[in-house]
């Protein structure tokens, strides 16, 4: 029952809306977006509030959440990235090829992907099932979770 409890308090976290000081990019679409972040951006929730930001300096990207922490750290090699939490563990990588990015997690086991088409990206979760999808229009990309709903967005 705990585990339960634990499940459906962490789903309301995500799936509602954040406090200021919960707001981060990490939190959107369970952080893929960021994944493979190789640009400075601004990023959004889903009804607009500011939700942290990215610094990008050469191959090392930096995301910060809305209260200015350090969050993440992307490094891209190739067309692969590593994945660093706040406290500079590794946390999983990624792995492009062609259209498609693959998701893997700290413990190095597969943790989902996505596929780009156009101007739209669908994620995939680890179990293969539809978990989101982007769509990019002049800069802008808005994130929308499985059932559809606005889950952040990134701004140049």
């Amino acid at each position: 029952m705990t585990k339960f409890c634990l499940l459906v308090s962490t789903l309301v976290c995500v799936a509602g809306t954040l406090n200021a000081s919960d707001k981060s990019p990490t939190k959107i679409l369970s952080g893929k977006p960021v994944a493979t972040s190789s640009r400075s951006s601004t990023y959004y929730d889903g009804k607009g509030g500011y939700a942290g930001r990215s610094a990008t300096s050469g191959s090392r990207t930096q995301i910060y959440d809305s209260t200015g922490r350090p969050a993440e750290r992307i490094t891209a090699s190739g067309d692969s990235t590593q994945i660093y939490d706040n406290k500079g563990s590794h946390a999983g990588r990624t792995q492009t090829s062609g259209n498609t990015i693959t998701y893997y997690n700290k413990n190095g086991s597969f943790d989902g992907r996505s596929t780009t088409s156009g101007n739209t990206t669908i994620f995939y979760d680890s179990r293969g099932a539809f978990s989101g999808r982007s769509e990019t229009w002049g800069g802008t990309t808005k994130y929308y979770d499985s059932q559809g709903r606005p889950v952040g967005s990134i701004r140049p």
